[in-house]
């Protein structure tokens, strides 16, 4: 799925990933590719991407995002206070 992360009219992050994990007011929950299309306020915490792909070159000015990798796998952890999100024919917008 295509995830793109926006925040002030801007793209923070855009990125192919298999699994989204979010923060809501009743707990985490779970995007995967495919997912039927929804539209859904997040709350404060963590979003976490999990990606194949390698990130390169990455400027974090907003020290809000984290990037990891164990086993092939990029794992993006971004902190937010709140947002939206919608999900639609596999591409994930969030916004900040």
């Amino acid at each position: 799925m295509k995830i793109l992360i926006l925040k002030k009219e801007k793209t923070l992050f855009e990125i192919e990933g298999y699994a989204v994990f979010l923060p809501s007011s009743k707990g985490k929950f779970e995007i995967l590719n495919n997912h039927c299309s929804m539209i859904s306020m997040i709350s404060s915490g963590i979003i976490k991407i999990y990606s194949s792909f390698l990130i390169k070159n990455y400027q974090n000015y907003d020290n809000d995002i984290n990037i990891s990798y164990n086993n092939n796998t990029t794992i993006i952890k971004v902190k937010i206070n709140y947002g939206f999100l919608n999900f639609k024919k596999n591409i994930l917008t969030i916004l900040l």
